[in-house]
């Protein structure tokens, strides 16, 4: 073969390949954890205004099949980031979709949510992962 064509067999493999893989990965459904370090003087007012004031947009969001589900977990043991929140998606098109869902209906819904909750954050952050296995599986459509 000559070099082009060796180039262009080596391509191919390569788009085929990574497309496999692409599709491979999304098949798994993502989990979505927003971490937040907030003074311990401040957990249960962080805990009560996301329970009592996202809570139920959050809760509508599930019932909508926007998410699969989400929670709410403190610190317990290990490191400082206190009050965190978890989601639960299908992949990341439908995780942008929900995020923009939420933050509608919670300008709608609770206009001061975001600001109560930022002035109670020292430090944030977000991190996305790929579930490998759980059980039960969620909802197949």
């Amino acid at each position: 073969m000559n070099k082009l064509t060796k180039f262009f067999a080596a391509l191919i493999i390569f788009i085929f390949v990574a497309g496999n893989m692409s599709a491979q990965s999304e098949e798994h459904p993502l989990l979505v954890v927003s971490f937040q370090k907030v003074k311990m003087s401040d957990i249960g007012a962080a805990n009560k205004l996301i329970n009592e004031k996202m809570g139920p947009v959050l809760k509508s969001l599930v019932d909508d099949g926007l998410i699969y589900n989400w929670g709410l977990f403190n610190h317990a043991w290990g490191d400082e980031w206190n009050v965190n929140v978890w989601y639960t998606v299908k992949d990341m098109d439908a995780f942008s979709k929900f995020w923009g869902e939420f933050r509608k209906r919670m300008v709608e819904k609770q206009p001061d949510a975001w600001k109560e909750l930022t002035a109670m954050i020292m430090e944030h952050k977000d991190n996305i992962y790929s579930i490998q296995n759980q059980y039960p599986l969620p909802p197949q459509k």
